[in-house]
């Protein structure tokens, strides 16, 4: 029985338990008490599930999930961790296997292995930038073994199938494509190349002019268009090379998290959302554009984490502190006076805002907007005035992150500074979740406890006074409870027998909109 405390994934997850693997992965819940779902860091039952394959246990960051009733895995930090390449073409993923290539599509419960149709349990979904599938697919599609243990909460996966050969490419259509991670990036030589490193195997690829490069935040859901400077060692990347062995296209992906410092360790930094990051040996931490350690950090300030979708790694942690602004030494005859942003609350697609720099005339002043876009140009109007106008383009999303200004004068640069305001921008609405009682489930309540999840992929907020909830076309908002993840809902008066439908809305506080429709079935009799 459901307490006040407990959430429907922490009860469902406790179904799971009293049910044997893997008969209860695929089986829907019985009929849902009553529930008043609580914020779930806060809840003791909600720890990470572990996942371990070939008994080494992965990173829990993204970690498998227990939605409606079925245990999900991140198929391609399973699939990475076996060294199997994973491509992503829209909405389709790519797996190139040993022996195999398998084929999964974003919102759908089909596949293919071999262009053999197979049909998941569940639809492959999309969760903070991680692809999640039913576990069953993962042992379906790779002849693996794999167990659940809800006690110890862990998945294990143990199978043969490893990607073993040093070849980085794979053929499709005439073109090929490399998929591996940035181990360089060459911005001098002509043209200027990549190294892409994959299974121990290393390529470097000259990338032309004309190449097409795009930059994908696989957790905010930005794709924006770049330039080879925008690439960073330790991303994802995908290369796309013609017939003739030219580059056609580049797609660099990577994992953000951004947010405030809460608490430091000296291992671990808290953010105020609740997540942890403990760096690894390779992880570059910079405060305020200086190298620094852990040590450093201070609960206040602001951080920006850049790690790899695909195997976990964490790269680089940005870290901004307010300083008073004071105007830079001219020793080299370079320098900023002052660099300042002008932006109201959070953007939206065709918002803008305004950049100025004042600083040393007749030069090149640019400005980065933390890792997502660098490089953008400015312009000088009077003498050593530089100004920028940057519309926000459809698909660019980022939480409050800081501004970077930089000046060059022939050769020589000026000290980097940071405007004292941070920036926040969301053009993809909220993400709807979990909800209950599950789509199609017939329960045999006539009060159930309705509800849903729900955030926003760029931390920006949910605005949850305007969250509304409609029962049978009903707009019962006002007896329901809001806040910034979840609204819930319990009838005052049964419900009667037959079909709900429950509408929710979400805004989140940029006022990007999201809706889900669902509906199950009351049966008391």
């Amino acid at each position: 029985m459901l307490t006040p405390s407990r959430s429907l994934a922490a009860w469902l997850a406790g179904c799971t338990i009293a049910c044997a693997f893997p008969a209860c992965v695929g089986a829907a819940p019985h009929a849902l008490p009553h529930a008043r779902p609580a914020a779930r860091k806060k809840d003791p039952a909600l720890r990470p599930i572990a996942i371990a394959i070939n008994g080494e246990e992965l990173s829990r960051d993204p970690a498998p999930r227990i939605i409606d009733g079925r245990l999900l895995v991140p198929v391609v930090r399973v699939y990475s961790a076996l060294g199997i390449a994973v491509s992503r073409e829209g909405n389709e993923l790519i797996a190139a296997a040993p022996s195999k290539t398998i084929r999964l599509h974003i919102g759908s419960n089909q596949a293919t292995i071999d262009n053999i149709p197979i049909a998941m349990q569940g639809p492959a979904i999309e969760i903070d930038g991680a692809t999640y599938v039913p576990l069953r697919f993962v042992a379906d599609s790779l002849g693996a073994q794999v167990t659940y243990n809800a006690q110890a909460s862990r998945v294990d996966v143990v199978s043969s199938l490893v990607g073993r050969t040093p070849s980085i490419t794979q053929s499709s259509g005439g073109t090929t494509q490399i998929v591996g991670t940035v181990s360089a990036v060459d911005l001098d030589s002509a043209p200027e190349s990549i190294t892409v490193e994959r299974s121990g195997s290393a390529r470097t690829i000259s990338i032309t002019s004309d190449a097409k490069i795009s930059v994908q935040d696989v957790v905010t859901k930005t794709n924006a268009g770049a330039s080879l400077n925008d690439v960073h060692v330790g991303d994802a990347v995908s290369v796309y090379l013609t017939r003739d062995g030219r580059v056609a296209q580049v797609i660099d992906r990577f994992a953000s998290r951004v947010g405030t410092v809460a608490a430091v360790s000296p291992n671990a930094v808290v953010l105020q959302s609740g997540f942890v990051i403990t760096p690894d040996r390779s992880t570059d931490i910079s405060l305020n554009g200086a190298p620094a350690h852990i040590g450093d950090l201070k609960v206040g300030d602001s951080l920006v984490l850049r790690s790899n979708p695909d195997t976990g790694e964490k790269r680089q942690i940005i870290v901004s502190r307010a300083i008073a602004a004071t105007p830079q030494a001219v020793a080299t005859g370079v320098a900023i006076q002052s660099f300042s942003v002008a932006a109201k609350g959070v953007l939206r697609s065709g918002d803008a805002f305004d950049v100025t720099l004042a600083g040393t005339p007749g030069g090149r002043a640019t400005f980065d907007i933390g890792t997502y876009v660098t490089g953008i140009a400015m312009q000088e109007g009077s003498a050593g005035t530089y100004t920028a106008h940057y519309v926000i383009p459809p698909g660019v999303n980022f939480g409050e992150t800081p501004i970077y200004g930089h000046l060059r004068v022939g050769a020589v640069d000026a000290a980097r500074v940071q405007a004292s305001s941070l920036v926040a921008v969301s053009t993809t609405p909220p993400q709807i979740t979990d909800v209950a009682p599950p789509p199609g489930q017939t329960v045999n309540n006539s009060k159930p406890s309705i509800f849903a999840t729900f955030g926003s992929p760029t931390d920006v907020g949910i605005n949850s006074s305007a969250v509304t909830i409609h029962v049978n076309g009903l707009d019962v908002t006002a007896s329901a409870t809001r806040a910034p993840t979840f609204i819930t809902y319990s009838p005052s008066v049964a419900l009667s027998d037959g079909p709900v439908t429950v509408k929710v809305t979400v805004f989140d506080n940029a006022g990007n909109k999201a809706e889900r429709s669902w509906t199950f079935i009351i049966r008391t009799r």
